[in-house]
């Protein structure tokens, strides 16, 4: 799992605030973009026959490819952490970073619905304007309004919200009250679908973002608990197959007789073992895989791909009766790499020519950078580096 860095970095057996770079967590942003890539050539039935069953026993929780990144969020900007930036700034950034890709998404979402793709088009305008503003998963109807996979966004943009009033608690407490947030966050994790059944508003363990709130909180909490040297993570052979029992046991069923589901928890919890642990091997300079050159490149597009990648593979597959080819597994997987090849063209361009020009010019009117400079919090749309 791990390969040497070069140049090798120090150990770090203390604490970590002068780490700085945690390039294994920007290539697990591409293998977490093709968990969800994978899930949803089987929502959209790329496999037909006994492929489309195998595919769908791989892939039906790549889904949790999401929790991963709201994990990995949480982690990223309180290690990120200054405590000299104001909120103003700190929204600034993350306003910068995600919104105008996000506008052009819709843009493509909406071309999309209205030539190739009908099926996605929204009911009326006032989803759309919804999800143009971030506020569509508010509404369990409208989670997918727009540009189908922006609905974590909403969450992330509910989450950028409460950062600044999470963090600084979060940063007085002892490690064992820390310790206590996360086992209450997984609990809540556990119980979120249970609350949104039982909840007088229409409340989805999925979409909502005050239900996905936990996982982030988790992120933020294992980071905290890394920098002030007091915590360690597991080693990444043990969080490894870890993450891979949280990835089934997401599948697993709720209690019987409740809406609870511990599979759930498990799933967020190995999640969170595997973003530390990656992070520390960084820290410790024994950086993985995940590191090379190529993983950082595809790191680096994975906002552009994550937006744009159900779109195309919705078109593709638009010719074929319903939008689903349910192909032979040949024919299948070329007609996957097409639309892979396709997804990742439009993610190059676009990071390119919209996400980094579009950031930079927009930094420029962030009036405090002329009187501090902050490392830059990362997030879901980031390389996963502070400077």
């Amino acid at each position: 799992m791990t390969a040497p860095a070069s140049p090798p970095m120090a150990a770090h057996p203390g604490p970590l605030d002068r780490v700085r770079n945690l390039p294994s967590l920007t290539g697990l942003r591409w293998a977490t973009a093709m968990l969800i890539f994978g899930h949803h050539l089987m929502a959209v039935n790329y496999f037909g026959g006994n492929a489309g069953v195998a595919w769908g026993f791989l892939f039906e929780a790549g889904k949790t490819g999401v929790t991963l990144f709201f994990i990995l969020s949480g982690f990223v900007l309180a290690w990120g952490y200054k405590p000299q930036q104001s909120s103003g700034s700190f929204y600034w950034h993350r306003f910068a970073r995600i919104y105008p890709l996000h506008l052009v998404g819709v843009v493509l979402a909406l071309i999309t619905a209205a030539t190739l793709v009908p099926e996605i088009r929204s009911d009326g305008p006032a989803p759309v304007v919804a999800n143009v503003f971030l506020l569509n998963g508010w509404v369990p109807d409208w989670w997918q309004a727009g540009n189908p996979a922006s609905w974590s966004l909403v969450c992330e943009a509910f989450f950028y919200l409460s950062f600044p009033f999470l963090i600084r608690p979060l940063a007085r407490l002892s490690n064992r009250a820390r310790i206590i947030v996360i086992a209450a966050s997984l609990v809540l994790v556990a119980f979120a679908p249970q609350i949104a059944a039982l909840a007088p508003g229409a409340l989805s363990a999925a979409s909502t973002p005050l239900l996905r709130l936990p996982e982030f909180v988790i992120g933020m909490t294992l980071a905290l608990m890394m920098k002030s040297g007091r915590w360690m993570p597991l080693h990444l052979g043990i969080a490894v197959p870890l993450s891979v029992v949280g990835y089934a046991a997401s599948e697993a069923p709720t209690i019987p007789g409740t809406d609870i589901h511990p599979g759930l928890a498990a799933n967020v919890g190995f999640y969170a073992l595997l973003v530390a642990a990656l992070a520390a091997a960084d820290a410790r300079g024994r950086s993985t895989f995940l590191a090379r050159p190529l993983w950082q490149e595809l790191g680096r597009v994975s906002f552009a791909f994550y937006l744009v990648h159900l779109l195309v593979i919705a078109s593709v597959s638009s010719s074929w009766p319903d939008g689903h080819p349910e192909l032979p597994w040949r024919q299948a997987v070329l007609l996957g790499l097409a639309a892979f090849a396709i997804s990742l063209a439009i993610a190059w361009v676009l990071h390119k020519t919209v996400e980094v020009p579009a950031q930079r010019w927009l930094l420029r009117y962030d009036r405090s950078r002329a009187r501090v400079q902050p490392a830059p919090a990362r997030d879901l749309a980031e390389p996963v580096t502070t400077r």
